[in-house]
């Protein structure tokens, strides 16, 4: 299984995952037609044929009109939630409905199973996380983008991840100094440990990787998750054994290799 993402944060998110027989979009939203363009090119030249994009919700940072139209003109499918699906045509109409195919509780694209599971985030947007395992492979994905807080069940579905992909969205000092509208919607730092924590109590092995999304641009900087998560682990007597990756903001990150 390998992972890269392509854009990660408000002005974009777009992520890939592919095994030696399925690849999937998670999200789709690099910015203009000429960006979505160069970004589905790359993708493409990374893991060869690619005609999924899994959408967790409707908001434009993860799915838009530009980007729903590229796709289209490229011969790609759209999956996501039955919820999701009224709230992307509620907001950009049916010119691009015959693309999107909805799926309540679960589907497959190729050798990969995708589950998704709603998740809090912003009032009026059916937010959900996706997880995904390999058929024969034994190797689990989960992607837990956009999200205020989470419960327990959550936390088990995404233990024995061997890859999970989550924001982390603020820290709590740099907000209060800067402030930044919406951040409410969104998990802070240490709330990002404490779900990886909780997480890691309820599996059997820990993430080999884990990357962290949506990073504010205001809020935030790319040390700082990682000192938050090493010091909550460290507070419960809990040694980190994952690899810990922050997803650049406007650029497509390093190729990740997840085996067994």
């Amino acid at each position: 299984m390998k992972f890269r993402s392509l854009c990660s944060g408000s002005g974009g998110n777009a992520a890939l995952l592919w095994t030696g027989d399925a690849s999937v979009l998670i999200d789709f939203a690099p910015g203009c037609q000429r960006d979505c363009r160069e970004a589905l090119r790359e993708a493409r030249r990374v893991c060869g044929a690619l005609n999924t994009v899994l959408v967790t919700h409707a908001h434009g940072d993860h799915i838009n009109r530009n980007s729903l139209k590229v796709l289209e003109e490229e011969g790609l499918t759209v999956l996501c939630h039955p919820e999701v699906r009224r709230q992307i045509q509620e907001r950009h109409g049916d010119r691009h409905a015959g693309i999107i195919r909805p799926f309540e509780n679960g589907t497959a694209v190729g050798g990969l199973e995708v589950r998704c599971t709603p998740v809090d985030h912003a009032p009026g947007c059916y937010t959900t996380a996706l997880i995904l395992t390999a058929r024969g492979r034994g190797l689990k994905a989960s992607f837990f983008t956009d999200f205020s807080r989470f419960t327990g069940a959550q936390a088990q579905l995404a233990a024995d991840s061997d890859l999970l992909c989550l924001e982390a969205n603020h820290d709590l000092e740099l907000l209060k100094r800067f402030g930044h509208p919406g951040s409410e919607f969104h998990l802070s730092n240490l709330e990002t440990a404490r779900f990886l924590h909780a997480v890691c109590a309820r599996g059997r092995r820990q993430p080999q990787a884990v990357v962290l999304g949506h990073l504010s641009e205001d809020c935030n900087a790319p040390h700082l998750p990682e000192l938050e998560i090493k010091a909550f682990f460290k507070k419960n007597d809990c040694k980190v054994k994952f690899k810990t990756h922050v997803a650049p903001r406007h650029e497509p990150g390093g190729v990740l290799t997840i085996t067994k």
